[in-house]
């Protein structure tokens, strides 16, 4: 099973964002992001191949970062357009800060004895409008027209969800965990 731990977009925002990825999924014809389960997040981690059998210890981990995190302010800053891992995406780039990088490290590490750590990657904090089935074509057009859009958009992060998905499943968010008031 595949298992992930981000923030879920709050409504006022969620809305915003959301009529924003349907201007985007109508003009580019790229539809996949829009029929998400899990809607519209911030990824902090994602691990692959997760034991069932270990998703209670796992979810205790998340619980108890979860209780030691205030609450913190996201800024959404604007739209910009690139390659992920082999994947032509659309985003809304999300200011990177020490926070958001030390809570990916929390997690990495709180979830590292499992052997599970698959997000090696470098940490873009994001939120996808459009990825997988958009075309070469309307990619290079997205890029010259969306490219630095600018957005100004801000929240404030209060839960962290997880959510698990099956290998032919979609994620969806199975949990969510208060953080420290």
């Amino acid at each position: 099973m595949r298992f992930w731990v981000g923030i879920v977009i709050p409504n006022k925002t969620y809305k915003k964002l959301f009529k924003l990825e349907k201007e985007i999924s109508k003009k580019y014809k790229t539809y996949y992001s829009l029929n998400s389960k899990l809607g519209l997040h911030i990824t902090i981690t994602y691990q692959g191949n997760v034991d069932e059998k270990d998703l209670k210890e796992i979810e205790a981990i998340v619980k108890k970062i979860s209780r030691n995190v205030r609450p913190f302010k996201i800024n959404i800053m604007d739209v910009d357009v690139k390659k992920f891992n082999k994947n032509n995406v659309i985003y809304a780039r999300v200011l990177k800060t020490r926070y958001l990088e030390n809570l990916k490290k929390m997690f990495s590490c709180g979830l590292k004895r499992f052997g599970i750590i698959r997000d090696t990657r470098s940490f873009t904090p994001h939120i996808t409008l459009a990825c997988k089935d958009i075309t070469k074509e309307n990619f290079r057009r997205a890029f010259r027209e969306l490219r630095h859009r600018k957005i100004s958009l801000e929240f404030k992060a209060t839960k962290f969800y997880t959510g698990k998905a099956g290998p032919k499943e979609r994620m969806r968010a199975s949990k969510k965990f208060r953080l420290k008031v």
